[in-house]
């Protein structure tokens, strides 16, 4: 390692060995404020990262809390069907009834089967009303599901960038440093 200091008389040149550690100080100070700047840099990026996670952990919950209606709505749709087999039924028996007795008594028949139909009518119209209800809610799910997994995909790239980053910085730092040690 040819420094170059020049000689005196009782060793090196103080001059000379002061301009040179003076120097190595203001390379070593400088390389150090250039990684602490990347490093504030990261942290920045990071705490960016972080907030973006939490964000998606709130996207998240209120999916959860709107799945778990689609889940209540889903058993109501159940009982509602239920009540409609049920329903349709008593309405077939009570058709039957009128039915056989029509013979006797037509008028009557005839206003019970338009009550029937009528309850099935608006059974059918419910239905209806339910499963528009029913497609609305399952594409406005499968929209947040998607603008989610793309917040995710989004996420996943920035923080994949940041370790990147991190691990360049940790590595130029390591190479300074090993070069300011090694001289």
């Amino acid at each position: 390692m040819a420094i170059g200091f020049k000689k005196s008389l009782f060793g090196f040149n103080c001059d000379d060995v002061i301009n040179y550690i003076e120097r190595l100080q203001r390379k070593f100070k400088n390389k150090t404020e250039e990684l602490n700047q990347k490093t504030q840099e990261l942290e920045n990026e990071l705490n960016i990262s972080k907030e973006n996670y939490q964000k998606l952990l709130e996207e998240k919950n209120d999916l959860s809390e709107k799945l778990d209606s689609i889940s209540q709505k889903t058993e109501e749709i159940e009982r509602l069907s239920e009540n409609i087999g049920k329903l349709y039924l008593v309405s077939q028996a009570n058709a039957q009834v009128v039915m056989s007795s029509a013979q006797q008594n037509s008028s009557l028949a005839k206003s019970e089967v338009e009550k029937n139909i009528s309850a099935i009518e608006e059974a059918h119209i419910s239905l209806n009303e339910l499963r528009q209800s029913i497609r609305s809610t399952s594409e406005n799910f499968i929209k947040e599901v998607d603008v989610l997994l793309g917040s995710l995909d989004a996420t996943r790239e920035q923080i994949s960038k940041n370790i990147e980053t991190s691990q360049t910085a940790t590595q130029d730092f390591e190479k300074v440093y090993e070069s300011i040690v090694n001289e």
